[in-house]
Formats: structure tokens, sequence, C-alpha cells
């Protein structure tokens, strides 16, 4: 060694050391003592940015003192050996103990684990060489480890992860399901609150509203929306839109604030129109006055959105954002990705939401006009009531549709399974992960396994929500069925 270096010294256990071996990478330490204790140790940079040894697990201890530690060249595992001829089989990433057995009746001499890790080898003091066979082929898909936080080598603390591959054999996989779950929800969320709105107000529109003529014209348009190619939309999503998001972001927010405003205004406006001018126009002139309102509202919005930025954001809303609240912006984020998948799911939502409304008796509504209610009293007080068990069902069915979505998650986002509820940056979806990662992953390997129990995942989850929505629609469908 030219030059050595103390890097850090620390006290690992109160007895006193019997064995110790670096483990694959030389990162992790493994310590055995005499009396039978066993610990892994790695390197964790502190708040002050230096590296310091943290005991990371305590394995199950031996009855006697460990004299042997024997590492796998293949992944994490490591056997530890005592003076009495029992030997244990250990997997450092997890933090489990998972196998333990006498070898001999005597001190074990030498002991090892073979290449592809299938086998252990033990010679004894009599010079007695034993195989045993070995089946651990996957021994980072535990419970734990897809579904708890890991502590993995490198890390400050205990995290979820999801990092399949790497650039070396040395790689520790991460398999950490949470922020595929989490991912999928989070884009179901966004495309949800953008598509429900929309959907279900456009469905009470032409449904009890709209003439028939306009109607007519209507539904076939929206159902023509559900036969585009999910890649389609995506690939429109992830290289136009969201550029476009991303030039304009100030005015696309603006929006929500211009919108209502002009809409008020538009209302009152209406309001000092004389009233025998007002019920001059035929049913459906409302659409054709409201389409240059919308238009309104969208080019104040981007006209102002600069103007708004230079004087409240410095000019620059994503680093403002990045200065005072720390949140990051993606071109292909969250936002784009409810905007895409919320257009997708909203023919499925309307049109089942539409039948329903549609299929209300006419005598209720016939009925609660003759009581003297206005329509939209009628809507809300009677014709939703009687229709909500087909809307809940409407709008679970555009939720599995939104969990099982792959093409638009796949080409929107950036696929970076974090786990952050900020609306600017990406997420990794169940259903992209396993679009992008199974034509690499080996067959039989742990990989391949973990993505098929993905897609077992992501069939419950959309099982469940069908259920669900079944049951509560069919009860809500009893209890109105008295009208």
């Amino acid at each position: 060694f030219e030059s050595p270096e103390l890097k850090d010294t620390w006290k690992s256990t109160q007895n006193a050391i019997s064995s110790l071996q670096y483990l694959l990478g030389d990162q992790a330490l493994v310590i055995g003592d005499n009396q039978g204790a066993v610990e892994s140790w790695f390197p964790v940079r502190t708040p002050a940015n230096w590296l310091k040894f943290t005991q990371i697990h305590r394995f199950e201890s031996h009855p006697a003192p460990v004299t042997q530690i024997y590492t796998s060249s293949r992944n994490r595992n490591f056997l530890t050996v005592d003076n009495k001829g029992n030997v244990k089989l250990h997997y450092t990433t997890t933090g489990q103990t998972e196998l333990n057995f006498r070898a001999s009746d005597f001190p074990i001499q030498a002991a090892g684990l073979t290449p592809k890790s299938n086998g252990i080898i033990a010679v004894d003091g009599q010079r007695q060489f034993t195989l045993f066979q070995l089946n651990d082929p996957h021994p980072e898909s535990t419970f734990q480890g897809l579904f708890g936080k890991v502590w993995y080598e490198g890390y400050p603390q205990p995290e979820f992860v999801w990092q399949s591959t790497g650039g070396s054999d040395e790689f520790e996989p991460k398999l950490s399901l949470i922020p595929l779950i989490f991912g999928t929800l989070k884009g179901t969320l966004y495309a949800m609150l953008f598509s429900v709105p929309i959907a279900i107000m456009a469905a009470i529109y032409v449904s009890q509203f709209s003439p028939h003529w306009l109607a007519r014209a209507i539904k076939p348009t929206v159902e023509i929306m559900a036969a585009l190619p999910s890649v389609v939309i995506g690939f429109l999503a992830g290289l136009y839109f969201s550029p476009l998001f991303e030039e304009y972001l100030m005015g696309f927010l603006s929006v929500f604030i211009f919108l209502p405003v002009v809409f008020i205004l538009a209302v009152l406006i209406w309001r000092m129109v004389p009233e025998h001018h007002r019920t001059r126009l035929k049913p459906g002139t409302e659409l054709a006055l409201l389409i240059p309102v919308v238009s309104l509202a969208i080019a104040i919005s981007i006209w102002l959105g600069p103007t708004i930025e230079a004087v409240f954001f410095g000019a620059n809303f994503q680093q403002w954002i990045f200065t005072n609240l720390g949140v990051t912006y993606e071109t292909r984020n969250s936002l784009v990705v409810g905007f895409a998948l919320g257009f997708a799911v909203i023919p499925i939502i309307f049109t089942m939401a539409e039948d329903a409304l549609t299929n209300v008796p006419e005598s209720l509504s016939s009925a609660s006009l003759a009581l003297g209610a206005s329509r939209w009293q009628t809507v809300r007080r009677v014709i939703l009531p009687a229709a909500s068990g087909g809307i809940f069902a409407a709008t679970m069915l555009g939720l599995g549709r939104a969990v099982g979505e792959t093409m638009i998650v796949l080409m929107a986002t950036g696929n970076t399974p974090i786990l952050d509820l900020n609306p600017f940056n990406g997420f990794r979806a169940m259903s992209a992960c396993i679009a992008v990662e199974i034509p690499e992953a080996p067959v039989g390997g742990t990989l391949y396994r973990v993505l098929f129990f993905t897609a077992l995942l992501l069939f419950v989850f959309t099982f469940v929500i069908n259920t669900v929505s079944s049951m509560i629609g069919e009860r809500l469908r009893k209890k109105y069925a008295r009208f």
C-alpha cells in the first residue's frame, strides 16, 4: 500500500472479534465475535457529509464463538461457522438468517458457497468433505424486501427503492414494489381529478339539458375518443404536449384562476340581458355561448401568464418553486400524465354515466317538475340520487382503466421510481415497469418473477376495484329501486 490513511475507528461489539470479512463489493463488513454474535456494518454518509461505519443488521447468533465467515461471489449471501460445527446462512440486504444446520460433529476447518450459490461445501477436522445442496435462488424476494424499507449499501437510512439492474456484478438489486404502487396510484389520482368532473358534468348536460339533436352529435363524438390508441395519446403527450406545457406553464396554471372569474363575469352580464331576449334562445344555444367564454379565459391566461410570472415569481416559475419550495420541475411530469390519461378515461366514464342518467324513469323527473321544482333542482335532488349507482360504477370502471394503463404512463412520464406527490415530477407505474423491464429480465430469474408478481398485483387491484364498484352500484340501485 502506498501512503495508507486511517479513515475511521469504531467499537463494533463488547466482545472480542473472532472473525470478519468483506462482502461482495467491499462495502459491507461482516463481524463475528467470541460469543457467537454476527453483525453487518457499512459506511453511511452523515449530515456532516463524511462516511461513518454504522451497524446495519444483527443476525441470529451462534451458540459458540464464530470462527469463520465465507461470502458468496454471486450475491449478498454469506456463511458463518462456529467451533462446534454449526453453520448459518445469512442474507445481508434483508438482514435475515435463512438457514441453520449442523454440518459436522467436529470443528469445521473450511467451508464455502459454490459459484452459483446452489451448494455449501464443508470440510471438518477429520478431513471429511461434505457437499450440501442449497435451494435459495431468490433470497432478496422476501415480504420485507418487496414491501418494507430496506437499508441498502450507500444509503443514509432505510428506504423504499426500485433499481433492478446496475453496471457491475457487484450491484445490489433493489426491488421494493412500493415506489411502483405509489406511482400507479399517483398517476391514477391526477387522471381522475381531471377526468371525473368533466365526464360526469358532460353526462349530466347531455342527458338532461341538451336538445336531442345535440346529444346525438356529442355522444358518438365522445365515444370515438375511446377508439384512439393509447400509444397515440402517449406519443402526443410525451413529445408534443409536455414541451408545450413547459413553455406556457404559468399560462396553463393561470387558467384555474381566470376561468372562474370569466365565468362569473359572463353570468353577471347574462343576467343583465332582458328576460324576453334570453327566453328566445333555443335549447343548445348556451353551448355556443360557452365556447367564446372558455376561449377568452384561456387567451387571457396565456397572455397574462408571462406578466404574472415576472411580477410574482421572479420571471422564472420553475426556479422559484425549486428555490423556495425545494420542488423540481420535469418536462414529463404528473400533470401531463393526468391530462393525457384523463383524456383516455373520459369516454368510459361519460358513456356509462350518461346511460345511467338517461335510464332514470321519466316519471320521476316529470313528478318533480310538476311540483314546481326547476330543472336543476330536479337533476340534483331526483335524477342524480337515482342514477348514483351507475355513476359510481362508471367512475370505478374509469379508475380501473387508469390503474391498468401502460403506454400513456410509459411515454408521458420520466419513469423515475420515486415517492413524491409533487405534481411537477414523474413516477413509474407498475404497468410501465413491466413493459420496460420484462424484455431484459432473465427467464426464471428474480427480476422475472418479481415482474410477474407485479402483474398479479395489478390484476388484483383492478379485480378489487371492479368488484367493489359492482357491489356498491348494486346496493345503490336496490336503494332507489322502489321509485
